[in-house]
């Protein structure tokens, strides 16, 4: 190959994955979190554990769903969502922040269920779409990462690939080596190749179509005058008796129930196909019969629509879920090995650095990236905490919560920036290891104190969720204990 093209690439590779990477770290962690988005929602709402899950849904139920609803008509985005084996129970959600909000009804008696408000999944969502920045300028943002990300993969096949035929797989058996933890990138890169490949092309196709021409929602006047329509619908329809139409036209339950003037629209759920169709049934509220129906995607929209489906998981059940989050974890790893990898290189030659400002520079930008690799695993794990330590009957909790996450990952951003200026990153990377590790190993403790009631009935309703949850972040927290425990005989290399 070229020489300068080849120089061309590595800068392309080194620079885009400097900078892209701080992103890339944050989305793919908050991205591996929100495979579980529905999980957690309940997990932040533990008041649920004291429900049995049901398959069925009761006229009663829909009705008060319905009522909820007429509550929030006026947003422009509002929905009921249905039951599923995820998350077994009706929730009338409206946009609202950012992410989605509302009452949870229980599929059955049709009885509001008394729970604390959260941010839950929806903001791990919403912080995932959009840096929780607003949907036009966040994924402005994430298309332009997503762009520089692609690149980054072509660079690195190329920059890579020869190294890694050439050394066949030969990894440098000394862990504290920076000789290690290239070849750890480059290995675990290969192998990540076509997932991160995937979501990047994925994650650009489902961004893109947001800023072409005629893809912008309806002016706000339009919609008014849709709200208005909908407050001269006072008639409630036979939601029951439509859903046993939806179920067999779809030979499925629905996911979720959208309202239009003249239409009860029935979404198809998530688990029944991989490709993202958002396929639906309408029927005429006077009718009850059907009045329109999503027609057969073309070859490249189906294609598309695959690839969005695959990034968002849309079926294949818990199985294709771990398998997801195993290569979701693996990616963040690989990311934090190439930031840690630059990060280190250019510390070794610091010393023959005679500008001041050069050196500022690169003690700067190893700051940040132990501020964003912790910042983001110390803020997540702050939003849990902030759910059980917030009091439940607080009506701004939610702006709390999610207050508490940024706090915690700017003061561990400036924490990180201020210790690799003061020349401290070993004490840096062990005081921030540790805080980790103790916040995940104690959260389940906290958890079992706060709510054992709920806990315990949950256990005795066969619902396993808050005993898992808590054991994955116990887990965490026994790795992280691990790595401080290495950092601190060890050192930093």
């Amino acid at each position: 190959m070229n020489k300068n093209l080849f120089s061309f690439f590595r800068i392309c590779h080194q620079w885009f994955g400097l900078i892209g990477g701080w992103f890339l770290f944050v989305l793919f962690v908050s991205g591996t979190i929100s495979i579980y988005d529905k999980e957690i929602t309940q997990w932040m709402q533990p008041e649920l554990g004291m429900y049995a899950p049901t398959a069925s849904v009761s006229s009663t139920a829909l009705d008060q769903a319905y009522d909820s609803w007429k509550q929030h008509k006026q947003i422009r985005k509002n929905l009921i969502a249905l039951p599923s084996s995820r998350d077994p129970f009706i929730r009338v959600l409206h946009a609202q922040d950012n992410m989605l909000q509302g009452n949870v009804i229980h599929p059955q008696n049709g009885n509001i269920i008394p729970v604390r408000a959260t941010g839950g999944g929806y903001f791990i969502d919403s912080f995932h779409n959009n840096l929780f920045i607003g949907r036009f300028i966040g994924g402005a943002i994430l298309l332009i990462v997503g762009i520089a990300f692609i690149f980054v993969i072509i660079s690195g096949v190329v920059i890579y690939l020869p190294k890694i035929v050439k050394n066949a797989f030969f990894v440098y058996p000394k862990p504290h080596t920076v000789r290690f933890k290239s070849d750890l990138h480059t290995i675990s890169g290969f192998f990540f190749l076509p997932f991160l490949f995937v979501v990047a092309i994925s994650g650009v196709l489902f961004l893109a179509p947001r800023y072409l021409p005629n893809t912008q929602p309806l002016p706000n006047a339009v919609q008014t005058k849709q709200h208005k329509e909908f407050s001269q619908q006072s008639i409630r329809p036979d939601l029951l008796t439509l859903l046993n139409k939806a179920q067999i036209y779809f030979n499925t339950m629905p996911g979720a129930i959208l309202f239009t003037k003249k239409e009860v629209r029935f979404i198809e759920g998530d688990e029944k196909q991989i490709a993202r169709l958002k396929n639906y049934v309408a029927f005429d509220k006077k009718t009850q019969q059907i009045s329109s129906f999503s027609k057969k995607p073309t070859i490249i929209t189906l294609v598309n629509q695959t690839l969005l489906g695959i990034h968002t998981i849309r079926s294949g059940g818990h199985f294709f879920r771990v398998i997801f989050a195993i290569m979701g974890i693996g990616s963040s790893v690989l990311i934090a090995c190439g930031l840690l990898f630059y990060s280190n290189r250019k510390r070794n030659s610091l010393i023959s650095m005679h500008s001041i400002p050069q050196r500022l520079f690169y003690r700067i930008t190893e700051g940040i990236t132990i501020g964003i690799i912790m910042g983001t695993l110390i803020a997540m794990i702050t939003f849990l905490w902030s759910n059980r330590l917030l009091p439940a009957e607080l009506s701004t909790r939610i702006n709390w919560e999610i207050n508490c996450f940024f706090i915690s990952f700017f003061l561990v951003l400036g924490v990180s920036i201020m210790g690799s200026i003061l020349e401290k990153i070993k004490y840096t990377w062990l005081n921030l290891t540790f805080i980790f590790s103790g916040l995940c190993l104690l959260l389940p403790f906290l958890n079992y104190i706060q709510t054992a009631p709920y806990f315990m009935a949950a256990i005795h309703n066969s619902n396993y969720l808050y005993l898992i949850t808590d054991a994955v972040i116990f887990t965490c927290g026994i790795i992280f204990l691990r790595l401080f425990f290495y950092i601190k005989s060890k050192g930093i290399h």
